[in-house]
């Protein structure tokens, strides 16, 4: 690397630029406005990624699925050692109804459950679909670090690491926090699902409730 290029590489990190990118989405009678605002002070290598999430977390979700038109607000119980997943959460659909729900993936033993908070019906099925890894995939590419919100301010920001990748789920974008490398937002991008947006909220370490992985009683 010549010391030109090293020179246009650190004025490339000093130079903090914004990016504003507007993705809006019709779907019939739905419509999803989708803002990404990320401040980004860009660092033009190829980094092999070192952020692997946590293990164990839970955190408040939000999800934008415009194939699905539904938007979900979900509280999120994630547990990648034994391959669990509990959300309770909030469905809102197209249409403008509202539903409730409080569903379980066990993807090691391929079973789910998903129980109607309203009507309380509970449905047992077959899971097919491989574990959501949520994490950095180990062949991504690191495009860059930036501040959500501003670093001009103290504690107004938050530094966050962007890494791209394709995958066999599809192409996938994400945010993650430079300091312990919690998830900020996934999104992926297919021919089957089309556009499948996660944002995550209040983020902690561990499960706080060791049952919280046992099938609800409607569901035994």
């Amino acid at each position: 690397v010549t010391d030109k290029s090293k020179a246009w590489v650190e004025k490339r990190k000093t130079a903090i630029f914004a990016s504003l990118r507007e993705l809006y989405f019709c779907a019939g009678n739905m419509k999803v406005l989708v803002i990404l605002a990320v401040v980004v002070g860009a660092a033009f290598a190829q980094v092999q990624p070192t952020c692997q999430g946590p293990k164990e977390f839970e955190s408040v979700l939000v999800e934008i699925n415009p194939n699905r038109k539904t938007e979900r607000l979900a509280r999120l119980s994630y547990d990648t050692q034994f391959q669990r997943i509990r959300i309770k959460e909030e469905v809102r659909e197209g249409t403008g109804q509202e539903e409730f729900y409080d569903e379980l993936f066990l993807h090691e033993q391929q079973i789910g459950y998903r129980l109607n908070l309203k009507t309380k019906k509970c449905d047992k099925f077959s899971l097919k679909e491989p574990f959501p890894f949520i994490g950095v995939p180990s062949d991504a590419h690191f495009d860059g670090e930036g501040y959500i919100g501003t670093s001009g301010v103290v504690g107004a920001g938050v530094l966050v690491d962007l890494y791209t990748a394709d995958t066999q789920r599809g192409r996938y974008a994400g945010t993650w926090t430079q300091i312990d490398c919690f998830p900020v937002s996934d999104t992926y991008i297919s021919r089957r699902t089309g556009i499948v947006h996660w944002s995550f909220f209040d983020v902690t370490l561990g499960i706080s409730d060791p049952n919280v992985f046992i099938p609800p009683p409607e569901c035994q």
